[in-house]
């Protein structure tokens, strides 16, 4: 069979160049959105499941305002701020959620100037100003770069998960998380899928895929029953290129399945 004679039950991967810091895509779980803004308004708030498992792992919401009438000096201040149940983390620096640089691990050990941050409020950034003077301002790191990754640690069933939360401005982009129990991650890590070159069926019950790969490289083959699961499975075993193509025939035991090849640890 021609390889551009292909069933509806293929599914062709995109080509996704990665950064070269990134690493363990294959055990890496990534949501690219839908983003959300935090409410501007005070008291309601926007909402994270990290895990889809139905369970708030995160909240962003506006923090309290305040205006001084003239004393020290007309001032205002307004937050937004980041909210956790007693079992989930964030990592905080000072008073404010640190903005963890790309590629930098997330996970038990931290940085001397940070730490982990549970069950309560921390502020992401406070914008301020003064109409007296003509002056404005913003505190915590995340509203001085205007973007920036959160380091977080949420609970599930099998253990503690490491992940990253982006931010832009008043909005949450999109986030991952490590599906290994206490297995840190890099902030912004993502799974990186390679270009599928031919799918065929060569015998019957086995499809077989040709991947662009890097001589010694180690590629994952994930499956999805179903283009609306959250997460990819990965099957039970690892290629390692030898050539700038590879071969793989997957015996196909599902009616239907989406298949695509991603680098690996």
């Amino acid at each position: 069979m021609m390889c551009n004679e292909m069933k509806t039950r293929l599914l062709a991967a995109l080509l996704i160049f990665g950064a070269p810091w990134a690493r363990a895509q294959s055990t890496i779980v990534y949501a690219p959105g839908p983003a959300f803004w935090i409410p501007w308004s005070f008291g309601p708030s926007a909402t994270l499941d990290m895990n889809q498992d139905g369970a708030i792992d995160f909240t962003f919401s506006r923090g309290p305002s305040f205006c001084t009438a003239d004393i020290p000096s007309s001032h205002c201040e307004e937050s937004f701020c980041a909210g956790t149940p007693a079992t989930n983390s964030i990592l905080n620096q000072g008073n404010y959620v640190a903005s963890i640089p790309p590629g930098e691990w997330i996970g038990n050990s931290v940085p001397s100037n940070m730490a982990w941050s549970a069950g309560s409020y921390t502020y992401l950034y406070t914008c301020w100003d003064s109409p007296r003077y003509g002056t404005s301002g913003v505190y915590g790191s995340i509203g001085e770069q205007g973007e920036g990754y959160l380091g977080v640690r949420f609970s599930a069933a099998d253990g503690f998960h490491y992940g990253w939360i982006f931010m832009q401005g008043q909005s949450i982009m999109d986030w991952a998380y490590e599906t290994r129990p206490h297995h840190p991650i890099r902030a912004g890590a993502k799974p990186v899928p390679v270009l599928l070159t031919c799918l065929s069926l060569q015998r019957p019950g086995y499809l077989r895929m040709a991947a662009e790969t890097e001589t010694g490289k180690v590629y994952q083959v994930q499956v999805k029953t179903s283009l609306l699961d959250f997460s990819w499975s990965n099957l039970s075993f690892a290629l390692l290129a030898s050539g700038t193509s590879t071969l793989v025939d997957i015996p196909m035991t599902d009616p239907k399945a989406f298949y695509r090849v991603v680098e690996a640890d």
